[in-house]
């Protein structure tokens, strides 16, 4: 083979090698669009589920305050509960009933 056909098959296989280059990067270009279509997107449905993650915490918090504030405020008032029984027995707080209720009282309001 003469020295310019071996020069010219390589200036040919040079050509086909740019050409197989530049389709592979046009190729890794739009994987790469692709990529960061996809990236955005779950980038926003991330952003979307914390913020509803957030929102629910919130929500959460605010039902869990409601709960203790409803704790405080229903408790029963064990000491006029206690007189009215005690009337009803026609017997006094230093009874031994009266004892016994007050004990019991202690009880329930220590397991609070």
């Amino acid at each position: 083979m003469s020295l310019d056909s071996r020069l010219q098959s390589c200036h040919q296989r040079r050509h086909e090698l740019e050409e197989y280059m530049e389709q592979a990067l046009e190729e890794l270009e739009k994987e790469l669009a692709e990529a960061n279509q996809t990236n955005a997107a779950l980038l926003e449905s991330f952003k979307s589920k914390e913020e509803y993650i957030q929102e629910l915490e919130k929500k959460n918090w605010q039902l869990r305050q409601g709960l203790q504030t409803a704790d405080t405020s229903v408790q029963p008032d064990y000491e006029a509960t206690r007189d009215r029984t005690l009337n009803k027995l026609k017997v006094g707080k230093q009874s031994t009933a009266g004892k016994a209720i007050d004990a019991f009282i202690k009880e329930l309001k220590h397991g609070l």
